[in-house]
This record gives structure tokens, C-alpha cells and sequence, in this order.
């Protein structure tokens, strides 16, 4: 079998780093295609090909798929992507006045992170009702057909210290590190 092509390992560094390189992870084709400025067709040419080598896995007929390990081994054998905390450039909430596809998808996974950390750890009622409602007011934006990045950054640099607070430095450090546009 002949080696992807420089769009097919675009598209599937950016679909490693959309799923931070979890094979349980699933995301919109589209959207992965529309981060590397793809249209709908051509991302589904370039996941259709991925899935027939293997790379990537179709997770259900509206267009989900997520990637599988010998996806990941060979985005991290090409140096692409570092590891499931990846925070690079493409983990950045951006500076337009409306969230784009890229900053959605990089928000809704900072913050699957944060709910199942804080979920375990040892929080206080009060601390783990305040993370709890910052979570909730940034779903509610994301809600939006529109929604304001900088209602998301705010919330987000009122979590980043309370989640230092609970001891979620990792997380408070993506947090920080999605803010940097």
C-alpha cells in the first residue's frame, strides 16, 4: 500500500489532534476537513481513503469518525502530533469576535477534559459548583449558531484559576494555552 498523500496527513494530523489521539474520540469529517479549509466533499474523500487504510474509523453514517492506533502511531512517528494534552496552534480559541469551527471544536475538548478531571478529583461542594457552572455557561454559548469568544475566554480565565485552585494544573495550563490567540 503507497503512503497517504501531504492532504491525506493533514487532514489526519488535525483529526489526531481534534480527538487529542483518543480512538474512543469521534468528530464531524466536515468539521476536521473545514479546519484545514476543506469542503464537505473533499473531506469525505480524504476520510473515506483513511478509513480504507486503516488510519481512520467510520463511527456513524451522518459523518463521525474517530482515528485508530495505527492512525495515531503514524502521526506521532512523523512528529505531527506530541500526545493527547496537545495544545498547539490548533488548540486555540482565536481572536474573532464569533468562535470559529476550530475554536468550537478545540473549547468543546478542552472542556470534556475538565469535567471528567474535576468529576474525580476531591473538590469541594463549592469549587465543583463553580467549575460545574462555568462549564455550563460555555455549553450554553456553544449552543449558539454564533457563539461570542470573548463570553468563552472570560470564562475561561475565571476557571483557569480555580481549576490551579483544585489542583488541575494540567488543565488549568490548556486552559491557558487555548486562551493564547
Amino acid at each position: 500500500m503507497d503512503s497517504p498523500s501531504d492532504e491525506e496527513k493533514r487532514y489526519l494530523e488535525e483529526l489526531c489532534t481534534a480527538v487529542r489521539a483518543d480512538t474512543g474520540i469521534q468528530v464531524s469529517m466536515s468539521e476536521v476537513g473545514a479546519a484545514i479549509g476543506l469542503d464537505k466533499a473533499e473531506a469525505g474523500m480524504i476520510a473515506e481513503e483513511l478509513i480504507i487504510r486503516g488510519l481512520a474509523e467510520l463511527r456513524s453514517l451522518s459523518g463521525g469518525i474517530s482515528i485508530t492506533a495505527q492512525g495515531v502511531e503514524m502521526i506521532r512517528g512523523t512528529g505531527g502530533v506530541p500526545g493527547p494534552s496537545a495544545t498547539g496552534p490548533s488548540l486555540q480559541l482565536g481572536g474573532g469576535t464569533v468562535l470559529s469551527g476550530q475554536g468550537r471544536m478545540a473549547v468543546e475538548a478542552v472542556m470534556r477534559d475538565i469535567r471528567a478531571a474535576a468529576l474525580s478529583g476531591t473538590a469541594s461542594l463549592g469549587q465543583l459548583e463553580e467549575t460545574v457552572i462555568d462549564i455550563k455557561t460555555i455549553e450554553i454559548q456553544l449552543l449558539s449558531p454564533n457563539p461570542k469568544t470573548e463570553v468563552i475566554r472570560q470564562v475561561l480565565l475565571s476557571m483557569q484559576k480555580n481549576l490551579a485552585d483544585l489542583g488541575l494544573g494540567d488543565q488549568a495550563a490548556r486552559v491557558k494555552a487555548l486562551m493564547q490567540s
